[in-house]
């Protein structure tokens, strides 16, 4: 049972460590969310991304520019 909760403590990131894995500002991590450009889940008043979800941001990203 720890070694599932630690794989998903580690696959849900808040929103500032979103932003940090990004790069980007909280703010932007907002805007994101807001825009429907990134997914998220809601646990109680907590607002969590998966890493999933990140990197299909990041795959689609890059998919504007290369593809």
């Amino acid at each position: 049972m720890n070694e599932k909760k630690a794989n998903i403590k580690l696959t849900l990131y808040t929103v500032k460590e979103a932003a940090e894995e990004l790069r980007v500002s909280t703010w932007m991590i907002y805007r994101l969310l807001r825009s429907n450009q990134l997914k998220s889940l809601t646990i109680a008043s907590r607002r969590l991304i998966s890493f999933d979800d990140l990197m299909d941001f990041v795959k689609q990203r890059k998919g504007d520019y290369y593809g």
